[in-house]
């Protein structure tokens, strides 16, 4: 079976305008909603995610980063991980899959808010320093 150059084309071109999607072990399906067309930007501190419940059933989450947690994150790191840093929203992604991983079902009011930042979201701001 020949592969028209164009068939090849047309793959590649769809597969770069799909977005990444972070799966949870219990099923549910995370995307940035800034990588969907049309999503209009965040505030400084506020992600937003569309979610995929295992039934098929889709809602938008909201995870907010208290800015206590940004400004020790920007002093420990001496500027390099700013507010507007994307290690913020993969914090963010990663509180959000927890989170689903472990209640099997969306945050109340599809609104997740990160006040303290764990040990693994340390680690993760100095190994994204050192890159």
């Amino acid at each position: 079976m020949a592969v028209k150059k164009e068939d090849l084309e047309a793959e590649t071109a769809e597969a770069r305008a799909q977005p990444i999607q972070f799966l949870t072990e219990n099923g549910f399906s995370i995307v940035r909603a800034a990588e969907i067309g049309g999503a209009s930007p965040s505030p400084p501190g506020t992600y937003v995610f569309v979610v995929r419940d295992p039934q098929g059933s889709e809602r938008d989450v909201i995870v907010e980063v208290d800015g206590a947690a940004v400004n020790k994150v920007t002093l420990a790191s001496r500027g390099l991980i700013s507010s507007e840093s994307t290690y913020w929203t993969v914090c963010a992604e990663r509180h959000l899959a927890d989170y689903l991983s472990e209640n099997g079902d969306y945050p109340p009011g599809a609104t997740l808010r990160i006040e303290m930042l764990t040990p693994r979201d340390l680690n993760l701001a100095h190994r994204w320093k050192i890159h």
